[in-house]
């Protein structure tokens, strides 16, 4: 049984915590955050158990009823693994925490394949994933264009891809940075990440992709 513990428990976190709670070999230590809104609330709601990431965090926590069993730190001392669903940047500024407590993690939300050297999607590589101190998982719509194309190059179907990716602007807290929801946002960098994440995860397979 191992204990696990989620750092952001947002889009991505509250959904990493479900699963680990449904798992027989897992328990989940608690999650971490520095919200206090309905958000947290319904991680209150399942009796996961709280933690607040900064000391502002924590007495904004209890000033809306909410049980906080300690810090950051507190938590990983009882984890096994940590599992950060922060937004991009702010996981790659928690590595350096985790290392410092020497404890696995896998990195979600954005960062970059250099923060931990290994990309990972389950359908391509899980096998490179085994006794790693740390990977991070690529997005859901490189996950998505792995899943696809590997379906296609493993019937031989495909020789070289292209691809349009059309996505919703941003999440609902933060319509006021990235464009108002189900609107279509032009991507302001070219090229996307996606096709250099596909190719992170699996060169070998992905090098029709266009960098």
């Amino acid at each position: 049984m191992k204990n696990i513990a989620v750092i952001g428990y947002g889009v991505i976190g509250k959904r990493v915590a479900d699963a680990i709670n449904l798992q027989d070999d897992m328990k989940l230590s608690g999650v971490c955050d520095i919200i206090s809104d309905w958000r947290i609330q319904n991680a209150v709601r399942k009796k996961y158990d709280i933690y607040a990431a900064t000391q502002e965090a924590e007495d904004r926590m209890k000033s809306e009823g909410i049980s906080v069993k300690g810090d950051m730190h507190d938590l990983l001392k009882k984890s096994d693994l940590v599992v950060d669903c922060t937004p991009k940047k702010i996981a790659a500024q928690n590595v350096a925490i985790y290392k410092e407590q020497n404890i696995k993690f896998i990195l979600h939300g954005g960062e970059k394949h250099e923060t931990t050297g290994h990309s990972f999607s389950a359908e391509n590589n899980y096998q490179s994933a085994l006794n790693l101190d740390a990977t991070r998982v690529v997005s859901c719509n490189t996950t998505s264009i792995l899943r696809t194309l590997t379906a296609l190059k493993r019937a031989n179907l495909l020789d070289y891809a292209r691809g349009t990716l059309l996505r919703r602007a941003t999440d609902p807290w933060e319509s006021h940075l990235g464009g108002i929801m189900n609107t279509m946002v032009p991507e302001k960098d070219i090229p996307s990440h996606q096709g250099p994440d596909a190719k992170s995860v699996d060169p070998i397979w992905m090098s029709s992709l266009p960098q």
